[in-house]
């Protein structure tokens, strides 16, 4: 077990004096060592002579690994950035010497946190969060932030930006209404970066995102915040509730004016066929309100009996019934004739005989023809009834409850009937 220890640490040995060898002729790559200041930020090339190549050999690798960027220093001097990748530098004889600093580029969070705010409002508001960065400029970032430390941790950066962090915010939050900070995050939150970009742009960061964990704000303006927002969502459901109740009202009167409309047409269709059976609705009107009559007899001592009531009820509908005498035309009555006497000569002496001769009638004058019989009251009555409904009709075309059409129609049929009455 002796031996076999000595061999393998005689082994290692020759294995890492083997790399120092090869670090020292630069044929072995520099690069961040894994495991070195992991909680830096940074990792500068080791002063340490047997971990860089001699000042006798001609060439230094040089290894960059993703989410590193690295910067190069000759004699102090910054000559760039390296991105991911492998380097071969080769060196001038007896001119200056070469400096490297890996600087980690990937995604930090910044914890910030402000309090005793005035809002525009005049609310006194508190805020926290986290602010999210990353490296995009090594250059810049090594000159402006990390200014020839040997190490730099999270916390240090944090410690760096907090003041001008804070700075920002107190300006933003006291620009914006209480309300604007709780409701409107995004407006905060491009408020902030707008602020934010240029002057941590000239440090070599660049935002990547902010989260606001809480704003607090006082429990008196919550309370009136919540009972408003109570109060608008009660008043919307009222609307809500009116503008359905309306729409509801509007549908059934929709659909009431469609019944009366179609009702209507129902009527105008039935009045026109019983004209054309040769019923007059008036009368089946009348029937319907005497058999009405006749199947509710009145009430009390004052009615008439049962008999004479159906006696009355029957005359009634047989007058209802019977169609109105139609009035005997009048003759036309001869004018009476005109008899002319014989001119007889002044001084002449009369005929001796008591007889006159037969009366001439006057051939120029012919029997006038008889006047216009005027209508009888039963006519009357019912060129007046004719033309009322008429009227009506014309009504009802105005209302819209029935087409042009059916206007024409029964238009016709009463024009018909009242040619045929007037003389």
């Amino acid at each position: 077990m002796g031996i076999a220890s000595w061999l393998l640490g005689l082994g290692m040995k020759t294995e890492e004096t083997a790399g120092q060898m090869g670090v020292r002729m630069g044929t072995i790559p520099l690069q961040w060592p894994a495991g070195v200041a992991p909680d830096s930020l940074i990792h500068r090339l080791s002063r340490d002579p047997h971990k860089r190549a001699s000042i006798f050999s001609k060439i230094q690798t040089i290894v960059v690994n993703e989410g590193e960027t690295a910067v190069v220093l000759e004699d102090g001097v910054s000559k760039g950035a390296l991105e991911p990748g492998r380097y071969v530098f080769e060196k001038a004889r007896g001119v200056g010497s070469l400096d490297i600093l890996w600087i980690k580029t990937g995604q930090r969070s910044i914890k910030w946190g402000v309090g005793n705010i005035v809002s525009s409002d005049g609310i006194t508001v508190s805020g926290r969060g986290i602010l999210y960065v990353r490296v995009v400029d090594g250059v810049t970032f090594n000159s402006q932030v990390v200014q020839g430390e040997i190490t730099f941790a999270e916390v240090h950066l944090q410690r760096f930006l907090m003041p001008r962090i804070q700075s920002v915010m107190r300006t933003v939050m006291s620009a914006l209404p209480a309300y604007a900070l709780v409701a409107e995050r995004e407006v905060f939150f491009k408020a902030i970066t707008n602020n934010l970009d240029t002057t941590f742009g000239d440090m070599g960061l660049k935002i990547v995102d902010l989260e606001v964990m809480d704003v607090n704000l006082p429990p008196e303006y919550r309370a009136a915040i919540a009972k408003e927002t109570m109060v608008g969502a009660t008043q919307g459901a009222r609307l809500l509730e009116a503008q359905i109740a309306a729409q509801e009202a509007q549908i059934a009167a929709q659909a009431a004016a469609q019944v009366k409309l179609s009702t209507g047409m129902a009527d105008v269709q039935l009045l026109a066929t019983l004209q054309a059976q040769g019923i007059d609705p008036l009368k089946l009107k009348a029937l319907e309100a005497m058999q009405t009559m006749a199947e509710n007899p009145a009430q009390g001592g004052m009615g008439m009996g049962d008999a004479a009531r159906v006696g009355l009820i029957g005359q009634m509908a047989a007058a209802a019934m019977t169609p109105p005498a139609q009035p005997a035309q009048p003759q036309p009555q001869a004018l009476p004739q005109i008899q002319e006497q014989p001119m007889i000569a002044q001084g002449a002496p009369q005929p001796a005989s008591p007889q006159q001769a037969p009366p001439l009638q006057a051939p120029s004058q012919q029997a006038a023809p008889p006047p216009p019989a005027a209508p009888s009251g039963g006519e009357a009555a019912r060129v007046a009834e004719l033309e009322a409904k008429l009227e009506k009709l014309e009504d009802r075309l105005l209302d819209g409850e029935i087409s042009e059409q059916m206007y024409e129609k029964l238009a016709g049929r009463i024009e018909a009937r009242l040619a045929k009455l007037s003389p």
